[in-house]
């Protein structure tokens, strides 16, 4: 069965995004989903409205990042290009007050102080104006984690910004002093140990197959450093921790000559020829090591098919030694501006591959050698979903629950075609019970986006998943973002929805700091004083 074709999008000029045939530098970053090139604010909205009850227990901050450029990008970027701009909800007695701001990168400030775009294509220094070449052209647009008393905006280009988490004002580059050149945008918390597992890649520069992993204390400071090789200069976006291992997700791109670069060519090149791939390494090599593993090996590599397997649930080592992972796997290409031969019959810009994805299960055996192919994975969501979350106090360990993202099959979309997008296309939230196989679903209705969700406990000893999952419903037929709070216990009910006074743009990720982990201070916006009744109003005394 071939793929749906997908037809071009028409402006209708007096539509949303028509603008009555008036141009605009914006014109070409224009598209449904954008709906008007929304965004480019700072600002803060205290008390939003909140209809129904945020329970009591909810108390802390959601900390979104969005991707929200302030100039328009260079045509051929991918979507994830664009300034960092945090948008933070704070929760406290169920009230929500709203602070929006950029980070402050090295990259922003030049072109601010510009007054023009002088960065070119993602992650290509050569595509940038000449004056800037040797900044920092991290957007820190990716992700946003608590740490050691520090709020790290992360762009897995560079290292991290740290951004106060009450002002949101941005505070300096590389806070902790980190090895090499690169910081994951998704390091992992291990709340066993209380650590903060890191990894970069291309961690010498451009193009560079060497990646840096070391674990952050409590008071971020570094140990554990080892070294490692990819088998190719690969792009690895996330990764997954156990108790003794970090295991790297490798995605079917591989980075470009700098001879290419240097020519205007992307950073980046999709390969239909790279299998899904994990690199597997122990955490603490200076005292574990796999038994059956030669006194050599620092890693190991286990394959198989072609897939983009794009984020992690979580991972965990059963009784056997084998370690399990949880992942996304999408059999098409998602960036395709980093596809440089699109096949001819192409029908659709994911090329002539199956529009198809779901959730699943794979098992790494660590006695087989390394680049052995791996079983088969157990698909345990079968519909495309995206962005999943676990119930984060059980990282490392087994879990039961899983929150994601989905693309329901009958709902009807947002964009001008059926086809299954990952990620814009989101429009659900699925609640997988792996203990009982079973799915539940939440469903916002029609003409929604959802952006990845955060899970919050009921109290410290609550059982997995049993709390609330809490995710961001954009409504694009009225241009309106709402933060609905969902109970796990009844999860196609809304307990509480938060009602922004426009609509956001969508988050990559977010993350959730409780007010035990993070003393909320006060002054997060605008105050008052103790004020005295005048006595001057319309019943004064004469």
């Amino acid at each position: 069965m071939q793929p749906p074709i997908l037809q071009p999008f028409q402006h209708d000029p007096k539509g949303p995004n028509g603008f009555f045939g008036l141009s605009s530098t914006w014109s070409n970053y224009l598209s449904p989903l954008e709906n008007g090139v929304l965004g480019r604010f700072e600002g803060e909205a205290a008390d939003l409205a909140v209809f129904g009850e945020i329970p009591s227990e909810i108390n802390g901050t959601f900390y979104r990042i969005m991707v929200d450029p302030f100039y328009p990008v260079q045509e051929g970027n991918p979507p994830v290009e664009g300034d960092g701009n945090i948008c933070a909800l704070r929760i406290h007695n169920g009230r929500v007050d709203m602070k929006i701001r950029y980070v402050d990168t090295e990259r922003l400030r030049l072109e601010r102080h510009a007054n023009k775009r002088l960065f070119g294509l993602y992650r290509n220094p050569f595509s940038h104006h000449p004056c800037v070449r040797a900044a920092v052209d991290s957007t820190a647009n990716t992700n946003l984690v608590y740490w050691a008393g520090q709020l790290l905006a992360l762009k897995e280009s560079a290292q991290p910004y740290a951004v106060d988490p009450d002002t949101l004002e941005t505070l300096g580059y590389d806070p902790f002093k980190s090895p090499g050149k690169t910081f994951s945008a998704h390091p992992k918390v291990d709340p066993f140990t209380n650590e903060l597992v890191v990894f970069g890649y291309e961690a010498k520069g451009l193009g560079t197959d060497d990646i840096v992993i070391y674990a952050l204390d409590k008071d971020g400071n570094r140990r554990d450093e080892q070294w490692i090789k990819s088998p190719w200069p690969a792009f690895i976006h996330d990764c997954a921790i156990t108790a003794n291992y970090i295991i790297l997700v490798l995605w079917p791109y591989s980075a470009s000559s700098i001879d290419t670069m240097r020519a205007g060519g992307q950073h980046w090149t999709y390969s239909r020829d790279l299998p899904a791939t994990f690199i597997v390494a122990p955490r603490r090599p200076s005292t574990f090591r796999p038994p059956s593993w030669d006194p050599s090996e620092t890693s190991r590599v286990y394959t198989w098919d072609h897939a983009l397997l794009m984020h992690t649930a979580g991972a965990w080592e059963d009784p056997s030694g084998n370690l399990r992972v949880e992942s996304s796997r999408i059999f098409y290409n998602v960036f395709t501006a980093f596809d440089a031969n699109p096949p001819a019959d192409q029908h659709t810009p994911f090329g002539n591959l199956p529009l198809r994805a779901d959730y699943v299960r794979w098992t790494l055996d660590l006695s087989s050698p390394s680049n052995s192919r791996m079983a088969e994975p157990t698909v345990i969501l079968d519909m495309p979903g995206e962005m999943a979350r676990i119930d984060e106090r059980l990282l490392t360990k087994p879990y039961t629950k899983i929150f994601c993202p989905v693309i329901l099959p009958d709902s009807t979309k947002p964009c001008p075609t059926q086809i299954p997008i990952l990620t814009p296309g989101l429009d659900a939230y699925a609640l997988v019970d792996t203990k009982t196989e079973t799915v539940s679903v939440f469903n916002p209705g029609d003409n929604c986006t959802v952006d990845e969700p955060i899970f919050i406990p009921r109290s410290e000893g609550a059982e997995d998943g049993d709390g609330w999952m809490m995710g961001m419903v954009h409504r694009l037929d009225v241009g309106r973002s709402d933060l609905v709070v969902v109970d796990t216990r009844e999860f196609d009910k809304v307990v509480a929805v938060v009602q922004l006074p426009f609509r956001t743009k969508g988050q990559i990720h977010g993350n959730w700091v409780d007010e035990r982990v993070k003393v909320q201070r006060g002054g997060f916006v605008r105050g008052y004083e103790k004020v005295e009744v005048s006595g001057r109003g319309a019943l004064e005394e004469e």
